[in-house]
């Protein structure tokens, strides 16, 4: 009730949650800053950042960021949400020099907010970037050869710490956003051709997915941990991060090396696991590499499997006492729940996961221009689409959007179909995307005059009235970024 912005789901997490977010240093442990702490911080960084860029809530008002999952990046985010500005999530993974001068003169945006290692990114982005001006470094310190190119450039540079500190001298009032104000301009590439095109969201189409997801799937509450790797510019991560949130839950940071993260999962003990179908692979891979020739872990993995084929889900067994808690333990020990998107993954993983880690596994079907989410399974439902372990179901319909398939005739998929409708994909709610920033053509083309937008994946009805995925529809496909499940 009354939580109608991100800025409104912060201060309802902040009603019941302690610990925020916590990073982990080199002694290997996590220190935290609550969400008292974060508070003061958004609004010291958001007054700083609008005095040092010179940027205007409500209109000019966009400012860039590129860099990888941190603290900074959620204090930003969050800053903008409570000053009416708009975040413009460049894309963060592999970047292209050609994609990031094309975004950065697309917004218009004069300031860039980076860490150390896509700093040089920025730097040779800039000559081609008139009014790009503003650099903000998420670390303490700048290396004295790339502050002497920024000088020479003609940009200006702050830390991340200076302009919280200009910010606390100059302290503004919040300036709230209104639930229909653009939130965030994601960029990012899925399988589009061409450029990267800006996502435009909303803060009532992010808040209700956040909301979707915490009420429907993960259940969270204060107790719960999420360790946070997946670039934060991809809208799957930024949605788990926003539910966590809203109910006061904690988040913990990896420490930049994705190799690295189930150590500091070890240190970290998240609850809440985010997976995509490589990780699935590399894990499956890595575990049968140690274990696939145990005669125990072998009777242990079938002895679970029969269970989950009857519902339930066996997490403190003899097996998990004798094999698997050794496994969970990689986890951190306190997993209880693994969020599942960016791509088709197969029943067989899902239910290795299951299995060996002792969890719950929540697969999602979402597309960025729906911010992330439009179908989810329940966490109880571990049951196959098929007999044979190919691509499982997606789950059913979501709370904050409808579905419906239309026929694609040119591959004979009718939503007569029998036994199961099949079709293309629609999805209409307040979570659909505004539109592709300054691109009204290409967003007509796919979102209809009922508001409908059309996905381009080809989908089926299975009778528990959960979705599956069966095709693509190409070309209007390539128009969308998915982070299908």
């Amino acid at each position: 009730k009354g939580v109608k912005t991100i800025a409104d789901l912060f201060k309802a997490g902040a009603s019941q949650g302690d610990k925020f977010l916590g990073v982990r240093g080199p002694d290997s442990l996590y220190t935290w800053q609550t969400y008292d702490e974060i508070s003061k911080r958004l609004s010291n960084f958001g007054s700083g950042l609008i005095e040092f860029a010179g940027l205007v809530p409500k209109t000019q008002n966009m400012f860039g960021i590129l860099m990888n999952s941190r603290p900074e990046w959620v204090i930003a985010d969050l800053a903008s949400h409570h000053y009416s500005l708009v975040v413009v999530a460049l894309q963060s993974i592999r970047p292209q020099l050609s994609d990031i001068i094309n975004e950065i003169k697309q917004t218009g945006i004069t300031s860039v907010i980076v860490s150390k290692d896509t700093l040089p990114l920025v730097l040779s982005a800039a000559p081609s970037c008139s009014l790009l001006k503003y650099i903000v470094v998420a670390e303490t310190d700048i290396p004295s050869d790339q502050r002497s190119k920024i000088e020479a450039l003609g940009l200006v540079v702050k830390t991340f710490v200076e302009v919280e500190r200009l910010g606390a001298q100059k302290l503004l009032d919040h300036v709230l956003p209104e639930p229909d104000d653009t939130a965030t301009i994601v960029y990012s590439s899925g399988i589009t051709s061409g450029h990267p095109k800006g996502v435009e969201l909303t803060h009532k189409a992010t808040n209700v997915a956040g909301l979707s997801a915490a009420m429907s799937t993960l259940k969270a509450t204060s107790a719960d941990r999420h360790l946070s790797y997946l670039p934060i510019a991809q809208i799957f991560e930024r949605i788990v991060i926003i539910t966590m949130m809203f109910k006061g839950a904690s988040i913990a940071f990896y420490r930049g090396d994705v190799s690295k993260v189930l150590d500091d999962a070890q240190a970290a003990q998240p609850t809440i696991f985010t997976v995509t179908p490589r990780f699935l692979a590399k894990y499956h891979d890595q575990i049968m590499q140690q274990y696939g020739n145990s005669y125990l872990f072998n009777k242990g993995v079938n002895a679970k499997k029969a269970q989950l084929k009857k519902g339930r889900l066996l997490v403190s067994s003899i097996w998990d006492v004798l094999v698997f808690n050794k496994i969970k333990a990689l986890f951190g020990g306190k997993v209880r729940a693994a969020v599942c998107s960016s791509g088709p993954v197969s029943q067989t993983l899902l239910d290795f996961l299951r299995i060996t880690a002792g969890c719950q596994v929540i697969q999602l079907y979402g597309l960025t221009q729906c911010s992330g989410a439009v179908t989810a399974n329940t966490v109880y439902d571990y049951q196959a689409a098929d007999s044979l372990g190919h691509e499982s179901h997606a789950g059913g319909p979501l709370p904050c959007n409808e579905i419906k398939l239309i026929n694609y005739e040119e591959k004979a998929y009718t939503v007569e179909d029998q036994p199961n409708p099949r079709g293309e994909i629609c999805v209409r709610g307040p979570n659909v995307m505004k539109g592709y920033y300054k691109q009204r053509e290409v967003t007509a083309q796919i979102i209809d005059s009922e508001g409908w937008l059309h996905t381009g994946d080809v989908g089926m009805i299975l009778p528990n009235g959960t979705l599956k995925i069966i095709d693509r529809k190409m070309p209007k496909a390539q128009q969308l970024t998915h982070i299908k499940g």
